[in-house]
Parts: C-alpha cells; structure tokens; sequence
C-alpha cells in the first residue's frame, strides 16, 4: 500500500448495485460492499478504502431519518477519512443529496453519491465505471461538497434530477453544467465549486445538522386541483408545502382558486412554496397575474431551486429552526446555502447552460 494513498470510507446503503435477482426481480441489498469491490479490484490501486455497510434497502424505502444516520456516521467518522463515497439506488439518489447538502455545510472533503443501473454481476454493467469514477475524484479532485458522479459526470447533489429510469445517463444537472467530467483526466467546466481544503494544522469541522422535518410534502397543481387538500393536509400534521405550479410558477386563482388557502396556511405558519413542474423550468412568480397573486397571497417563490432541493431544504429548516416565523423561513429558503439557489430572480438574466 502506498503511503500517499488517501483513506476512503465506502459507506453502503443498497440500491441496485447491491442487487441480486431473486424470484424473478432485482433485490437490493443482496451484496454487500465488501463484495462490491470484488467485482472491482483494481479501486485498490486508487485509495485505501474501508467499507461500512449501513443499510441494505431498495432506495425507494429511504427516509429521511436514514440521511441523519449517513449525516451522523460522516460526522462520526469526518478526521479519519480524506472523503466518502456513499453507495446509493438511483431513484432516491438526488433527495438524499440535497438533503445530504443541508445537513453537512462548510465540507473540507468531498462527499459522493453514486450507484448504478444495472448491478455489478451482470455483462454490461455500469457499476464499475461509477465507482471508478467516484473513488477519482475523491482522490484526484478539489471538490468540497456533496457531488452525484454518475455516468462520467460530476453534478452538484442538490441541483440534479434523475430524468430516465433504465438508462446509463440518468441524471441530468439542473440549472447548470455538470462541475466536472471524468475521461482520462477530471476536466472542470468552469462552473464554480467549494473547495475548502484543511491543512495539517487545521481543526475545522463541517457545520452539521441532526433534524429534518418529515411532515412537509409536494403537491403537484393539475387542472381541477381541490384547494380543499391544502387545509386538509395542514390539519392531518403537515408543517410545510411545495407546490409545483404551471409554467413559471402560475397557481389557480378564478375557479379553485387557491388564494385563500395560502393566505390562512400562511396566518397559521405553515409555508407554501411554488416551484415549476417543468422539467427544466424556473419559478418567475411576479410574470403572471396567477403568480403575483399567489405571491402576495403568501407564498415564496422557488425561484431556479428544483423541486426535490425546495422539499429537502425546506424539511432542513423546519426541523433545526421550529420557531422561526414565517418570514425568517422565507429568509433562510431564499439564502443560499449550498449551491442550491443562484442570486438570479429574474428570466432577463436566467443563464444558457443546456
């Protein structure tokens, strides 16, 4: 073993690249990641790599308890390791990202999600490259935050979106370029990153969080939306709702109207946030009257934040803020914390980056 190698901790939480076929469908969890690196011996060249195998679950069963367990166990293990890689199903990948981005802040080591879409036992599968690629830039690279590698490319956790559902390249960076991409080299696009290095010297830790409110939920406005179903869901315990609105943020304000349901949730402390339901889509409330109405009725604009991102962030300041009033969430959602959110507000300066 070289003495230059870095020390990396694999952290395992199934997904398919743990998966093994039983009675006819994958099962995750059926491979644990000491095995996983079996199929992929030659990662030892590239660090020195300790495994801990925290969940064995489909990603469909996370929860949002689970990213305080992998909060917990990063924070737990942070001195020990020069980076972690966390082993990931790609349905839930890019909320426990987001979430990942909120509860671990100031990283000064890089944190990666990555998994695959067809497990490591079978011929064409992608798992090798993926951990190739994630153990790289854990190694070779600068980057101090939590980062998807997948499919050759590097993509801020809370600005992804898994756009296929079988395909290799399932993700797609919203809102921006990829950070990086990984071939013979990692090249840099350009796009800003934290890198935030300690010295030999230095003691400085992350700011980490240990609480996310789980009783917040997306509500996606279709045509003949019930505005009855926001007070219903404010009266079964619901702290907080995104709501997925037309086009650049448009909610119904003439027949089911929805302006009097945001006025009371908002009298009674509970916020309504409005994303787009576009797939590429930003939330420009104050184009539109049914935005600006909404708007002023109460509700705060997600702006070029992505729904997923909006839903966990959201859980992350109800759940380490609980008596904040509606005006400081308001505040704090619309900070930038984690790349999350850009300081652009309006569409005449909204940036080219497909």
């Amino acid at each position: 073993m070289k003495k230059s190698f870095k020390k990396i901790l694999l952290i395992g939480t199934g997904g398919t690249i743990t998966a093994k076929m039983v009675d006819g469908a994958w099962k995750p969890g059926e491979i644990n990641e000491d095995e996983l690196m079996n199929f992929i011996p030659e990662i030892q060249q590239l660090a020195s790599i300790k495994t801990l195998n925290l969940f064995k679950i489909d990603s469909v069963g996370m929860q949002p308890k689970y990213w305080v367990k992998i909060a917990e166990t990063i924070k737990s293990n942070y001195k020990l390791f020069d980076g972690f890689v966390i082993i990931h199903g790609s349905d839930t990948m890019h909320y426990t990202a987001s979430a990942l981005s909120f509860l671990i802040q100031k990283l000064t080591k890089p944190v990666i999600l990555t998994g695959a879409m067809v497990p490591p036992q079978e011929i064409g599968t992608d798992a090798k490259r993926n951990v190739i690629d994630s153990l790289r830039v854990a190694t070779e690279s600068r980057i101090h935050e939590v980062v998807i590698v997948f499919n050759g490319k590097i993509m801020r956790g809370n600005r992804t979106k898994k756009f296929r559902e079988l395909e290799f390249d399932a993700y797609h960076s919203i809102g921006m370029s990829p950070l990086g991409l990984i071939e013979q080299s990692i090249r840099y696009t350009g796009e800003h990153y934290n890198s935030n290095q300690e010295t030999e010297t230095s003691t400085q830790m992350p700011l980490f969080f240990d609480k996310m409110e789980i009783e917040v939920c997306i509500q996606k406005i279709t045509p003949g939306y019930n505005p009855e179903i926001i007070p219903k869901l404010i009266e079964i315990g619901y702290k907080g709702i995104i709501t997925e609105g037309f086009g650049s943020g448009n909610i119904p304000i003439y027949e089911n109207s929805l302006i009097d349901e945001i006025k009371s949730a908002t009298q009674k402390g509970v916020p309504i946030i409005v994303c787009s339901q576009c797939a590429v889509g930003f939330s420009w409330m104050m184009i539109y009257e049914a935005g600006k109405k909404a708007m002023m009725a109460g509700s705060i604009p997600g702006y070029d934040m992505i729904s997923e991102t909006a839903l966990t962030k959201l859980m992350w300041i109800l759940g380490n803020f609980p008596k904040a009033t509606i005006q400081e969430i308001t505040d704090l959602f619309l900070t930038d914390v984690a790349g999350e959110i850009s300081e652009i507000k309006n569409p005449e300066y909204k940036r080219v980056w497909e």
